[in-house]
């Protein structure tokens, strides 16, 4: 089904549909999101992928947006797993990819679990566990990322939030951001939709309760590094430079950035800054 552009269909990968969309023709561009958002939050990004000749192609992970909400499989390598088998079927054997906070995990988990199909690669607002994540476990005064530990343990923190998403997503949005009004309220509505669901709540509080797992998957990638392009962002309000510093640890060759005036909703904070960078970045030599 093609609506205002978009191609959208579902994909059966090993048993899990994947909701996937797609815009342009050219190179290929893959878009993974983060939590509490799905394909969604790339839209303006692909739009802008598409003008300028890249054939972009974001998908909902599984838990989250139109993607089944599995019981299990949310540690990042089999996210990666999910992620290769969509290529496979969209006939794609190599593609820049770009991953945004739990999403970076999966694309840096492809990167090393299919490093040949990874062009180029783009983490945002993402340091896995083992190189940063886990500091944010970690209760400090004014504790601002409490959810990273909280959403470890799923049956309880749907127990407690269940009803609430349009409270839970108030508040993500209000203080992750340095513009508290960047998520308009249509977008808003969009993320509290699919939150409400049936089973959404758990699923995607399965990719933080993935952390453990995921810990023992990035320290097994021992000392190998990285050999595709890496562009690493985080927002001026957000990560920062926390981005580059882990990827300098798991990649050869890095571009660092921090995208001014923006937390951690790069994509709905600072659009057109974000789509320079991530352009600059694909057009750049290697």
């Amino acid at each position: 089904m093609t609506q205002d552009g978009f191609h959208h269909r579902t994909l059966t990968i090993g048993g899990i549909d994947l909701h996937t969309v797609e815009m342009g023709q050219g190179e290929p561009v893959v878009l993974v999101h983060g939590f509490p958002q799905h394909w969604w939050m790339w839209r303006r990004l692909m739009r802008e992928l598409a003008g300028h000749g890249y054939r972009a192609i974001a998908y909902d992970q599984r838990g989250m947006g139109g993607s089944t909400i599995s019981p299990a499989g949310y540690d990042k390598r089999t996210l990666a797993h999910d992620l290769a088998g969509l290529l496979d079927a969209l006939s794609v054997p190599e593609a820049a990819v770009i991953g945004y906070d739990h999403g970076g995990g999966t694309a840096l988990a492809f990167a090393f679990e299919h490093a040949a199909r990874v062009r180029k690669l783009g983490v945002i607002e993402y340091a896995p566990p083992g190189y940063g994540y886990e500091y944010g476990l970690q209760p400090t005064p004014n504790w601002q990322s409490w959810q990273l530990a909280f959403f470890t343990q799923p049956d309880v923190a749907v127990q407690f939030i269940a009803g609430k998403e349009r409270e839970l997503l108030a508040w993500y949005f209000w203080h992750w951001s340095a513009n508290p009004d960047a998520v308009d309220q249509a977008d808003f509505e969009v993320y509290v939709r699919q939150l409400q669901k049936p089973g959404a709540l758990r699923g995607g509080f399965a990719h933080f309760a993935a952390v453990f797992e995921d810990t023992e998957i990035f320290k097994g990638y021992g000392d190998r590094k990285i050999a595709a392009p890496v562009l690493a962002l985080g927002g001026e309000r957000g990560a920062a430079t926390f981005v580059e510093q882990a990827m300098q640890r798991l990649a050869a060759r890095v571009t660092g950035g921090v995208i001014a005036n923006a937390g951690h909703w790069i994509a709905d904070e600072q659009p057109d800054m974000l789509a320079r960078e991530i352009l600059a970045f694909l057009r750049s030599p290697g």
